[in-house]
């Protein structure tokens, strides 16, 4: 798995939520309240960006190969000490965060909370990862202000040990939450998404692409001109396409851009 720099991660991370958060208030200020085909779309987009780094988790679609920073360069009797195990197994990462970065002269991306990520081995061989993460992202500038609350609690394993690019499988729950304010045009509002994983299927040769599982989702929004609030269905079905039921419903939807029919 190709872990970013987890500290890096975080501060990047505010603008791709001012972005999103962006795009989807604009969404919600459309009309009386978000349709359910527009709710497919933002689900498709959000829970992409929830995987695959979009809000500052980690990025899954790298698969399981060691993350580059971390080194052994300890020597035990002329040999180093990753040839003779494995310096992944048994490494945890528990650890907090508090972080404020500018970014141009009067805005700011601040980053508090938490991350736990464990790895599992089998045979000194890396075959999965746990991560828990809880984050909270702030950002400001003359235009807007936005409060966001990432959480994951995820288990990944690998299909086939034995292959470095195997498929992963993923099971557990994530969740994104926020509010924002537009502060010239008076606008404001708030978002939640939480997704229940069962059984999704990764394919890190193929950009990250889902190629089966499920996940139901809860979603309820604000916006200046009225409110959503949906549950449903996410069947992923391959090639960065999915189909999403709500209300009896259903809609294919493209993951990476959000497009609906």
């Amino acid at each position: 798995m190709k872990l970013r720099v987890l500290f890096s991660i975080m501060l990047l991370a505010g603008m791709a939520v001012v972005y999103t958060a962006c795009k989807k208030s604009d969404a919600a200020a459309s009309g009386p309240a978000l349709t359910a085909p527009q709710v497919a779309s933002q689900v498709a987009l959000d829970i992409t960006a929830d995987l695959f780094g979009g809000y500052g988790g980690l990025d899954f679609s790298g698969g399981l190969q060691a993350p580059t920073g971390f080194g052994v360069k300890q020597h035990a009797q002329g040999r180093l000490l990753h040839a003779m195990s494995n310096p992944f197994c048994g490494l945890v990462i528990d650890t907090a965060l508090n972080a404020t970065e500018t970014v141009g002269v009067d805005s700011t991306v601040s980053v508090s909370g938490h991350i736990y990520f464990a790895f599992s081995c089998t045979n000194d061989n890396v075959t999965g990862f746990i991560t828990k993460d809880d984050l909270n992202i702030g950002v400001t500038t003359p235009q807007f202000s936005i409060v966001a609350k990432i959480n994951e609690n995820l288990t990944v394993a690998s299909i086939d040990p034995t292959n470095d690019n195997s498929k992963l499988s993923m099971n557990g729950s994530l969740a994104s939450s926020g509010t924002y304010n537009y502060k010239t045009a008076k606008k404001s509002g708030t978002k939640s998404f939480n997704y229940v994983l069962t059984r999704l299927v990764l394919d890190p040769d193929n950009d990250g692409d889902i190629t089966s599982g499920s996940a139901s989702f809860i979603t309820k929004g604000t916006g200046s001109n009225g409110s959503w609030s949906y549950t449903g269905t996410i069947t992923f079905l391959g090639n960065h396409k999915a189909t999403i039921t709500i209300n009896g419903k259903t809609y294919n939807v493209d993951l990476r851009t959000g497009a609906t029919s």
